[in-house]
C-alpha cells in the first residue's frame, strides 16, 4: 500500500524504473535492489523506498512486456537469442 506523504510520487518512481531499464535493461531490477541496499546501508529511508518500488515497478512492466509478447512458452534464450547480442552489458560479461 502506498501512503501519498510518506512514499516516493509515482510519476518519480516511474521516471527512476525507465532509467534503470534503459541504463541496465534486463538487469534493472537487479540494479533497482542493489540501490535500495545502499540506500538502507546510507540510512536513506526516501531512497531505499524510491528504489524498492522502482523494482516493483520494473518487474510489473517486464511481466507486462512478456504477457503481451507471448514470451512464457518461447524456448530458453540461446546463441541465436537477439535479447542476448544486444544486451547492453553482453560486453562486460564476456
Amino acid at each position: 500500500m502506498r501512503l501519498t506523504f510518506f512514499d516516493p510520487p509515482r510519476d518519480e518512481v516511474a521516471a527512476v524504473a525507465n532509467d534503470l531499464i534503459i541504463r541496465f535493461g534486463l538487469h534493472s531490477r537487479d540494479e533497482a535492489l542493489f540501490l535500495a541496499g545502499l540506500s538502507e546501508q546510507m540510512r536513506a529511508r526516501w531512497n531505499r523506498r524510491l528504489y524498492r518500488l522502482a523494482a516493483r515497478e520494473i518487474e510489473m512492466s517486464f511481466a507486462e512486456a512478456r504477457r503481451r509478447l507471448g514470451v512464457e512458452g518461447a524456448p530458453e534464450a540461446g546463441s541465436n537469442s537477439l535479447v542476448a547480442s544486444t544486451s547492453p552489458l553482453a560486453r562486460w560479461a564476456a
